[in-house]
């Protein structure tokens, strides 16, 4: 395995390979709807651990209040349900990119259609890590939020008790996220039962361990980079807008919203180019474990 090699050749794939960021996009709009679920339950939930005078301003929330547990018992098992439904759509897309990186790295052309036609035994395999690992994640999602409104709800303790229960719990989710990836992987280069993937997972991490450890180090480098230069443009044109409502002046506000029209793009170009690049660097590191093993 050498990791010039493959840095090098992520690097050239990612930039020729149109098909990855058709995709890439396309996965983006797929985990929009479990954002979105995600969102809405955490904002529920800190509306019902504050006490109910310190919330009145969400008075339009206030119903929730009365909502019996078999309603709230509903509300969780319907969410669950979507949220692992759209888990297995964005896995699914994920596999797609994952192929498509595998075609470029074998010189073939990658299309986005090819790509997307999984077949049936994938689309199994992801439904059964979706209904297991997936489900379990999202279970462990809603433990802090679940834990906090039984054992202190109305109270500002709750939020302590959820806190407290997302630092224990987060290690738990951040490694089983990990080998969720790695498992589609699997399914999406292999075309593999859920548990003959773990079992060449297991393998190839044996065999090549420093080299997906050194795939994730870059990855999160590259998240840290692009994270440090959305908060330097945030601290700037927070600052635009300041120095607009200190001076009176309706300049600033004008250049402050010109950035942010002007920069979305380029950020959303940031973000794409930072999961095609890993996904490609995860899928050259795969390929070369495989050799290894």
């Amino acid at each position: 395995m050498n990791p010039v090699e493959i840095f090098r050749g992520s690097l050239r794939i990612s930039l020729r390979t149109r098909a990855l960021w058709l995709l890439t996009l396309l996965f983006l709009c797929s985990v929009l709807p479990a954002f979105l679920l995600a969102g809405g339950f955490g904002a529920v939930t800190g509306f019902l651990l504050l006490p109910a005078e310190a919330s009145d301003v969400w008075s339009v929330l206030s119903p929730l209040r009365q909502l019996p547990v078999g309603g709230w018992i509903a509300y969780v098992v319907v969410t669950l349900a979507a949220l692992t439904a759209t888990s297995l759509l964005s896995w699914a897309v994920q596999a797609a990119m994952i192929r498509a990186a595998d075609a470029a790295a074998d010189g073939k052309p990658a299309s986005v259609r090819a790509s997307l036609q999984l077949g049936k035994q994938r689309w199994q395999s992801l439904a059964k890590l979706a209904l297991t690992f997936g489900l379990l994640i999202q279970v462990l999602g809603f433990l802090p939020a679940g834990l906090a409104l039984l054992l202190a709800r109305g109270t500002l303790l709750g939020m302590t008790v959820m806190q407290l229960t997302q630092t224990v719990l987060t290690p738990v989710s951040t490694v089983l996220g990990i080998a969720i990836f790695l498992l589609t992987m699997s399914i999406a280069l292999e075309d593999v039962r859920p548990r003959m993937a773990a079992a060449r997972v297991w393998k190839l991490i044996r065999s090549g361990w420093w080299g997906f450890l050194l795939a994730y180090v870059v990855q999160i480098a590259l998240a840290l980079s692009i994270a440090f230069v959305f908060a330097g443009l945030i601290a700037v044109v927070l600052f635009i807008f300041i120095s607009g409502w200190y001076f009176h002046s309706s300049v600033e506000y004008v250049i402050g919203l010109a950035i942010c029209v002007f920069s979305s793009p380029v950020g959303l170009v940031l973000i794409i180019f930072a999961l095609v690049f890993s996904t490609v660097l995860f899928t050259l590191t795969y390929r070369a474990a495989e050799k290894m093993g």
